[in-house]
């Protein structure tokens, strides 16, 4: 198993980067408190890496101790940038290194993937009686050719995750088609072998980063 410092190396110089004393210290600082099980608050400036500082360690430790790391953020931004451009191309990088592509997934709250058990009809529509009568024609038009592609869409997608569905729908649409957590059956629900979120997060278990949220982290918890 390489150590740390040949991973760092390793993923900077693949990325066309120079180490920073800055950034190995804190990825050192980072294995050590994963390792120890203890807090570790870290304040580094722009120009640190220090998306590498801690995704590098977090990897190492998924690999030595075979659980899944989670990286959660404040920002649905950050989730985006980790998930979409740092962590495929550090899988790239460490790749040769450690024998193996690492994995990770994204989880997210329930709002954010098309529930099939509404989809179906197993809801009432949220909408019901919400505009005056000179509004109706109107607004249920744009609604109802919203609702229609997301439908259309149900039918393709593997994930059900929002974020995949461009161009995107109002939020008005998103609710005709998706459940919070207080709404969701559970095991009841009819579908629930089929259900994007249970596969989503079926498939994170088995992944070496698992990126999420604080809110959803804490409500986990």
């Amino acid at each position: 198993m390489p150590n740390l410092p040949e991973l760092l190396h390793a993923a900077v110089s693949d990325l066309g980067g120079t180490q920073r004393p800055g950034q190995t210290q804190m990825a050192q600082a980072v294995l050590d408190a994963v390792d120890k099980e203890e807090h570790l608050l870290v304040q580094a400036g722009t120009g640190t890496g220090k998306s590498l500082g801690y995704l590098v360690p977090a990897i190492l430790h998924a690999q030595r101790s075979g659980k899944p790391a989670i990286v959660a953020t404040a920002t649905l931004a950050l989730q985006g940038q980790i998930i979409d451009r740092d962590l495929p191309r550090l899988a790239t990088a460490l790749a040769p290194i450690l024998g193996r592509r690492p994995t990770y997934a994204l989880v997210k709250g329930r709002r954010n993937y098309v529930c099939l058990h509404k989809l179906e009809g197993g809801f009432p529509d949220e909408d019901e009686g919400l505009f005056d009568v000179g509004e109706a024609d109107a607004s249920a038009g744009r609604l109802g050719k919203e609702v229609v592609r997301l439908r259309e869409w149900a039918q393709e997608t593997e994930s059900g995750d929002r974020d995949e569905l461009v161009p995107g729908v109002s939020e008005r649409a998103w609710r005709q088609v998706s459940v919070a957590a207080e709404e969701c059956l559970g095991s009841r629900c009819p579908l629930a072998g089929e259900c994007f979120v249970e596969r989503s997060r079926a498939a994170a278990k088995d992944v070496d980063i698992v990126v999420t949220n604080h809110s959803f982290l804490a409500i986990d918890a």
